[in-house]
């Protein structure tokens, strides 16, 4: 079998490891495999879309992949330079560099002869050559951060500067004694605030759409009577991405309790209860300013921003001054940190800009910060507004990402193309996604190429599969799903493990040892669980990740208050409530089958008995 990969990022790479080594897995040939990147090296959007002082907003123990981790002596989250050391890394541990073809651009990609199969059209760059390679299957690797979005705004051909965010790379691009606009609030639009706060820029407006949700990266300890407690060794907190607790959060939660809301529910009412208390705003810890509107502002329905640098900057003269605020604060509140004499305007965003060069704003719509006019002309505006996804290279009878009806990853019917890497978690990473989808999507194609080589079994040290609410929820009118594909990481990482076959059941895992246990009850849902059992098994490496290195960042508490909250309470509701719904449909199901087989007729003599 011939399998092409598009795109040499993390989903790529994860998707080449697995089809180079499947046939250490199942009973069949090698697989020839080749990797197409158009760039002159691997790492995607890590390698050629990042900016001065950008780290990674998940941490390396879940950003990892399953059998292959980040060095022990790096920091709880990388540089994008270090995760493409690692990456290359990667391709070096398990043999991928003489798959992988760099400056090779896909040109087009068509169904073979009568359908049967695809045809790749390549364009080497370097050569100049142009090739065509016929394979059976296509795995469309490529990213979500490749074709930049720059919404229209009217006269802004009249801003001196106009960049997209992926072409900002350092402080000095921002000017001296300039005005800085950046547009939009996500993650980079935070990271690109704090960049221009912390240069030589003369002010520095954010403006948003609709307002913003922080989520820390790291979990905050708020100072109690005035006294922080920190780690002794200087350590950072515990990271939030490894800290929810899967046992009765996906594990052996109830189908029906983790389908209905009310898991959601005790979730977004705590975090913004826990918010208020310890910074005095429902929103991120100490944001006062970027509120969402009533409607929106669920955690089921958005996407969280994990970046807070520019926090500080905005909150300037923001905090609120009422005697319940001071006495709270007073109790309890999250270190204030240091804004350096600097501070960020938070503003929605603008209707045009006019024939003086000035920003024009919606007098009906409420801005946290009222401009002076000397700041309403820009002189730098930088869209921080994401990307599109485009398949310029797909024939039209192709289907696209929104037709992907088989966990997001391919269409039914069509499993020889698969989209990997192009979910998004609300709090979580794409990599670790991406290697459990090609983990999925190969596995599949396996089962269709290969039945009776790769049959569709269970072990049964493996939880048997059942649908899970996975993907963030509509609201107000819009759905983060259907436009970015927006997931429940912990969820969609549950339910596609249990598809596979490659969610250990908790007797199994608890014959490994309660070191073992611990980590795979009260720690997120990392990618080395689910290589326990299953048809990608590795046991004794994935024992040895879970034993030490995982095990030792789930034991830290990230503070008694957040874990007592966030885990043992919810833990011990949500699995009282598992338990008895267990016991009932346990009950309601014995008394059926008991109820029809005491109504099945006798046979033989005693039926003619009765009849007679």
């Amino acid at each position: 079998m011939k399998v092409a990969v598009v795109g040499g990022g993390p989903a790529g790479l994860a998707t080449l490891k697995f089809l180079a080594h499947a046939h250490d897995y199942f009973p069949i040939q090698p697989i020839e495999v080749r990797l197409f990147e158009s760039e002159k090296d691997i790492g995607g959007t890590f390698s050629y879309r990042v900016y001065e002082d950008a780290e990674l907003v998940s941490s390396k123990y879940l950003t990892a992949f399953s059998d292959f981790r980040l060095p022990e002596d790096a920091p709880d989250f990388v540089t994008p330079g270090v995760y493409v050391k690692y990456l290359k890394a990667y391709a070096t541990a398990f043999e991928l560099w003489p798959m992988i073809e760099l400056h090779t651009k896909v040109d087009q990609i068509r169904r073979g002869p009568n359908g049967a199969g695809h045809v790749v059209s390549l364009y080497c760059k370097d050569t100049g050559k142009l090739t065509q390679w016929a394979c059976d299957a296509v795995a469309v690797c490529t990213g979500i951060n490749v074709n930049p979005v720059i919404p229209v705004i009217k006269g802004v051909e009249r801003v001196p500067s106009v960049l997209h965010s992926s072409q900002l790379k350092t402080r000095a691009q921002f000017g001296e004694n300039t005005n800085v606009y950046i547009m939009g609030a996500g993650e980079t639009g935070m990271d690109l605030a704090y960049l221009a706060v912390t240069s030589k820029a003369k002010s520095v407006t954010l403006c948003h759409r609709d307002g913003f949700f922080c989520a820390p990266k790291i979990i905050p300890i708020p100072q109690v009577m005035g006294r922080s407690k920190s780690d002794p060794t200087g350590r950072p907190n515990k990271p939030v991405d490894t800290s929810v607790a899967s046992l009765f959060d996906t594990a052996y939660v109830h189908p029906k309790l983790q389908r209905s809301q009310l898991l959601w529910t005790y979730y977004d009412r705590w975090i913004k209860r826990m918010h208020w208390l310890i910074s005095g705003t429902e929103e991120g810890p100490d944001q006062w300013v970027g509120q969402m509107s009533a409607s929106r502002k669920y955690i089921d329905s958005i996407l969280l921003c994990k970046s807070d640098k520019a926090l500080p900057y905005m909150n300037v003269g923001k905090r609120s001054d009422s005697w319940v605020n001071r006495m709270r604060s007073r109790i309890m509140n999250v270190p204030i940190r240091d804004n350096d004499g600097k501070k960020i305007d938070v503003v929605t965003w603008p209707k045009y800009v006019d024939k003086n060069d000035l920003m024009v704003f919606d007098e009906n719509l409420s801005s946290d910060s009222a401009l002076p006019n000397d700041q309403l002309k820009p002189d730098v505006m930088v869209f921080a507004t994401g990307y599109t996804r485009e398949f310029p290279f797909l024939d039209n009878d192709y289907p696209c990402v929104a037709q992907t009806n088989v966990r997001g990853i391919y269409k039914d019917g069509d499993v020889t193309l698969g989209f990997i890497g192009f979910v998004r978690p609300a709090i979580g990473a794409i990599p670790p996604l991406a290697e459990l989808q090609a983990q999925f999507w190969v596995l599949r194609l396996l089962q269709d190429q290969f039945p009776k080589e790769v049959p569709r079994q269970i072990s049964p040290n493996a939880v048997p599969s059942y649908d899970l609410d996975y993907q963030i929820h509509p609201r107000d009118g819009y759905s983060f799903y259907e436009a970015k594909r927006a997931v429940d990481h912990e969820s969609y990482a549950y339910q596609l493990a249990l598809d596979m076959g490659s969610a250990p059941t908790a007797t199994y895992v608890l014959k490994k040892g309660w070191k073992i246990f611990f980590t795979w009850a009260m720690g997120s849902n990392f990618n080395t669980k689910f290589r326990l059992v299953g048809p990608w098994k590795w046991e004794q490496g994935a024992e040895e990740i879970m034993r030490n290195e995982l095990f030792n960042v789930v034991k830290r508490s990230g503070g008694y208050v957040y874990l007592t909250t966030y885990t043992l309470v919810p833990m011990f509701i949500f699995g009282s409530l598992s338990i008895m719904l267990y016991a009932w449909f346990g009950l309601c199901n014995f008394v059926s089958g008991f109820g029809h087989r005491s109504n099945k007729k006798p046979s033989g003599g005693a039926s003619g008995e009765e009849s007679a």
